[in-house]
């Protein structure tokens, strides 16, 4: 079944959980043949190979085709095994005991084993990393035998499994601990050459614990420019685009015959960030008036061309158990926006700075032009993406930003992106009510109680604003017709995104 998500549907769909139920997954897996190469679209080149490190977007694409975890998600949020084959709950939520699987080996031919998975961890608790909000949680690691651990946690925390799967928890061989020329995983794929600022070329492993890969090869090609990335895919000079395409391109795309697209809903969102540290935006009366100045209608129709719906709340309704659609943006006033910027006295200009990359840079300028109907003015500034992630994720340069991705697949995310503990750089934005009210919600495993704590928290966040929500955004996945396995297509249920390994490619 084709899922056209459209405007006008979205809002029903939003709320219905069966229609991300997971395809069937046969046909992936009875396609006959292995060889060849698939020829992946990448928005950037890594900063590093490192997959754990905050900060490096590109990175985290390329980390499950070198790398493993303990445990997964697909691409629905539901936990799989990975490097454990299974695991217990034990002492009330205190404790969790995974058993490895056996006979895994790294890369280099080295055998995996518990070892491995205390080195990583005690590493991850003591830097930085996309994961911090977990393992930081973690008070002793246990490894009676080289397939057993057990992680004992201080307290109960809900959201422990779910984040660990998240990403940022990929294990690392604890024996190039001291020296790693190329990186060494457990992966489908092992690395094969860089030709900085072109390609990566990934090579086939002998020695993957879970069904595949069938290909020899993925080769990652760096094609920021998401107009010349449909173009490459037109003329088949590409196989798969994870640079994402124009969606006003997506009706010419669906016409070729070549081609197959996808859509599909997601727990991805579309936001405006304020840096609440530069005036006047830490005033909430400016981040009101933004807030009354924007048509989200008008930017989902002429940026995102109808593709998903306008965001009004603070969390995606895709998680609908943990969605309080009563907190909520305030409405579109634009007179009173005005009022609100000339009590606040905010004369300045803005500067919007977003990457260079559909569909942020469509909808930053029709964002400058709503905002200059209320007498903001907004300066906007399209940077390559690794700039972005320099200025806005690491030295915090910006007055205003668009961001994007998931928000699943927990509601624990709210602590990632607004909690001031996070160890992810946030907005500047610490509210200790919110900080409490996410903390409960995370150390009681009853759903209605944890409810309860995240309707208050998105309570919260629309009184604060630190945000502006702009659209709940759909997938729009688009691929050669010779593809088979990807994990928005038939690997769907699977494997976790950017998983090539059941990939095949017809002749």
């Amino acid at each position: 079944m084709r899922l056209f998500v459209r405007l006008a549907l979205v809002p029903a769909l939003l709320l219905l959980t069966a229609s991300c139920q997971p395809r069937e997954p046969s046909s992936a897996l009875s396609i006959t043949g292995r060889g060849g190469e698939l020829r992946v679209l990448i928005p950037g080149a890594p900063r590093t190979f490192a997959p754990n490190a905050p900060g490096d977007e590109i990175a985290q694409i390329l980390a499950p085709s070198l790398y493993s975890t303990l445990l997964t998600l697909d691409t629905d949020g539901r936990l799989f095994p990975d490097l454990a084959e299974s695991w217990e709950v034990e002492d009330g939520g205190r404790a969790y005991r995974f058993h490895l699987r056996e006979g895994v080996r790294w890369h280099d031919g080295r055998p995996f084993g518990s070892g491995d998975v205390r080195f990583t961890l005690e590493r991850l608790k003591a830097q930085p990393s996309i994961s911090h909000e977990a393992v930081r949680r973690i008070s002793g690691i246990e490894t009676p035998d080289e397939r057993t651990v057990v992680l004992r946690l201080r307290e109960p925390w809900a959201p422990f499994l779910s984040i660990l799967a998240w990403g940022g928890t990929y294990i690392l061989p604890q024996h190039l601990a001291a020296r790693q020329d190329k990186p060494v995983g457990t992966g489908p794929f092992r690395f094969g050459e860089q030709v900085r600022g072109e390609r990566i070329v990934l090579e086939a492993s002998p020695r993957f614990h879970r069904p595949g890969p069938f290909l020899d090869r993925v080769v990652f090609q760096v094609s920021p420019d998401s107009n010349r990335a449909a173009e490459q895919l037109l003329r088949g000079q590409a196989d798969f685009a994870v640079t994402r395409i124009p969606l006003g391109l997506v009706p010419r795309l669906e016409r070729q015959p070549g081609l197959r697209v996808i859509t599909g809903l997601s727990s991805a969102r579309i936001f405006c960030a304020f840096n609440l540290r530069r005036p006047p935006l830490g005033d909430v009366r400016v981040r009101e008036a933004v807030n009354r100045a924007i048509d989200r209608g008008d930017l989902v129709r002429r940026a995102l061309f109808g593709y998903g719906a306008p965001a009004v709340g603070f969390y995606t309704p895709s998680v609908a158990w943990a969605y309080n659609g009563d907190a909520h943006v305030p409405p579109l006033d634009r007179e009173r926006a005005r009022a609100l910027l000339a009590a606040a006295g905010a004369r300045r200009e803005l500067e919007l700075v977003v990457p260079a990359l559909a569909p942020v840079d469509v909808m930053s300028g029709l964002l400058r032009d709503q905002l200059a109907e209320v007498g903001l003015a907004v300066r906007v500034s399209q940077v390559p993406l690794e700039e972005w992630i320099d200025r806005v994720i690491r030295r915090r340069d910006f007055d205003l930003t668009l961001m994007s991705g998931g928000h699943g697949p927990d509601p624990e995310n709210l602590s990632f992106r607004f909690g001031s503990r996070t160890a992810t750089p946030n907005l500047g934005y610490a509210n200790p009510e919110l900080d409490a009210v996410l903390a409960a919600g995370a150390a009681t495993v009853d759903l209605e109680q944890r409810a309860r704590f995240y309707f208050r928290a998105q309570e919260i966040l629309a009184r604060d604003l630190p945000i502006a929500p702009i659209a709940e955004a759909v997938t729009v996945t688009v691929f050669n017709r010779r593809v088979r396995g990807l994990p928005h297509a038939e690997g769907r249920g699977l494997v976790p995104a950017h998983d090539f390994s059941l990939v095949r490619v017809r002749p």
